[in-house]
């Protein structure tokens, strides 16, 4: 455990967003941490609905901490993906905790360049960009970066969270090879620096993989967690994973 504030990782910018090359296979990924005698399992989604691409993730503790009350994360992303940029439609999340549930949704009306939304019974409005993107977005950018080469230095991301515009800066920092359930795998990594705060995350993003992580630096509730994964399904059609063994 090593650094903090909500969920996983990483982000591009609008700059960035340079031409789509091919897309991200649908997909269905589990990932598990073990910390303090508990257990945090999350599953992560993308799929394809028209012209949308839809990305979820679940989160669950499980262990002593489940004495106290319910521990559980979800975080949902809708958006467009054509003319070589996302576009955010909309953004929902829930995070129950025996202290609070807090849920957000938010809609994006780019004719007007704002963000319409709620937390909880609390309304929002405010200007975005329409390089703005949510935590999910910028994990499927950063993965298509990376497929397409685009991700060679340091770059700027705007992101929203809740109802406040963040900053942050992607850095590739270079290929390792790490032990993952598939064996060790040669594996990009990226690191995720709060330009604010300069608190950092990681990622590691396998090319043999689509691209998709293997490891991740997720933060809840203040405590982050480093998720590895621990199964993965590829959707129409379902890949072998034993093809990717070294």
């Amino acid at each position: 455990m090593r650094w903090p504030s909500l969920i996983l990782l990483l982000l591009l910018a609008g700059a960035a967003q340079t031409a789509l090359a091919g897309s991200i296979p649908a997909y269905t990924a589990t990932y598990e941490a073990q910390a303090f005698g508990n257990t945090l399992v999350a599953q992560s989604t993308l799929s394809r609905e028209g012209d949308n691409v839809r990305m979820a993730m679940d989160a669950h503790v499980s262990g002593f901490l489940r004495i106290l009350g319910r521990f559980e994360f979800t975080r949902e992303a809708i958006f467009k993906s054509g003319d070589g940029n996302l576009n955010l439609v909309q953004t929902r999340s829930v995070q129950v905790t025996p202290r609070r549930e807090r849920k957000v949704e938010t809609r994006f009306d780019w004719t007007t360049n704002r963000a319409h939304g709620h937390i909880n019974q609390k309304s929002f409005d405010l200007a975005v960009t329409p390089d703005t993107l949510d935590f999910l977005s910028s994990l499927y950018l950063t993965m298509q970066a990376l497929r397409n080469g685009n991700l060679e230095q340091t770059m700027t991301v705007k992101v929203l969270e809740r109802d406040r515009l963040r900053e942050y800066s992607l850095t590739l920092k270079g290929t390792q090879r790490i032990d993952t359930v598939l064996g060790r795998l040669e594996a990009l990594q990226v690191v995720r620096t709060d330009d604010s705060s300069g608190v950092e995350l990681a990622g590691w993003f396998v090319p043999s993989l689509n691209y998709l992580p293997v490891r991740l630096d997720y933060e809840t509730d203040g405590n982050v967690f480093e998720l590895e994964l621990t199964k993965l399904e590829w959707h129409r059609p379902v890949t072998n994973l034993e093809a990717v063994r070294p």
